[in-house]
C-alpha cells in the first residue's frame, strides 16, 4: 500500500474534489441524502476561497492521486468542519481521522476554542467516527445563529433532521 500524505491543498488539487464528493455521496442511502444534495457539490468559488484561505486539505496517495480532502470556515466566530471526503475505496485506512487532525491543528493555531460539524448520528462512519475523534453531541440551545442556520438549510432540501446532529470538539 502506497503512502498517503495529508497537505493544504493547491491549485492543481480542485479539479478533483467534485468527484471526491460525489465518490463519498454513494456510501448514503437516498433516505439520508436526498437527491436534492446527492449530486451537489462544493462551489468552485468556496473552494478557491478555502484555498486562497488555507482550510483545505488534501490526501495525496502516493502515486499522486488525491483521494481524500477536508474543508473548514468560520461559523458562529469558531471553527467548523464543512465537508470531509474519501474516495469509499480508500475508506477505512485513518485517511479520514487524519484529515480532521489537519483542521484541528488549523483551528488550534487559529486560536479557535473549538471545532464543530454537522453529522449523521446514526451511520457507524459519521457520529460514532466523530465521537472517538474526541468530538461531543451539542443540544440545539448550544448551536449558534449561523450552525442553527445551517441545520435549517439541510432540512429545506429534505434532510431528515432526526439523522443528524451537531458535534463539537473542545481545543
Amino acid at each position: 500500500m502506497d503512502p498517503i500524505a495529508i497537505e493544504l491543498a493547491r491549485e492543481e488539487h480542485l479539479a478533483h474534489i467534485p468527484g471526491i464528493e460525489l465518490a463519498g455521496a454513494t456510501l448514503f442511502a437516498e433516505a439520508d441524502l436526498p437527491q436534492e444534495v446527492r449530486y451537489r457539490v462544493t462551489a468552485v468559488t468556496d473552494l478557491r476561497d478555502a484555498l486562497n484561505e488555507s482550510r483545505i486539505w488534501v490526501a495525496i496517495h502516493g502515486s499522486r492521486q488525491t483521494v481524500g480532502f477536508a474543508m473548514a470556515e468560520i461559523i458562529d466566530r469558531q471553527a467548523y468542519l464543512t465537508e470531509l471526503d474519501v474516495i469509499p475505496e480508500f475508506g477505512r485506512q485513518g485517511i479520514g481521522s487524519r484529515l480532521v487532525r489537519a483542521v484541528e491543528e488549523w483551528a488550534k493555531t487559529s486560536d479557535f476554542e473549538s471545532l464543530s460539524l454537522i453529522t449523521f448520528r446514526h451511520l457507524p462512519w459519521n457520529a460514532p467516527f466523530y465521537e472517538k475523534l474526541g468530538f461531543s453531541i451539542i443540544n440545539s440551545a448550544e448551536h449558534g445563529p449561523e450552525l442553527a442556520g445551517l441545520m435549517e438549510e439541510e432540512r429545506q432540501v429534505g434532510v431528515n433532521m432526526e439523522n443528524r446532529v451537531a458535534m463539537k470538539l473542545k481545543i
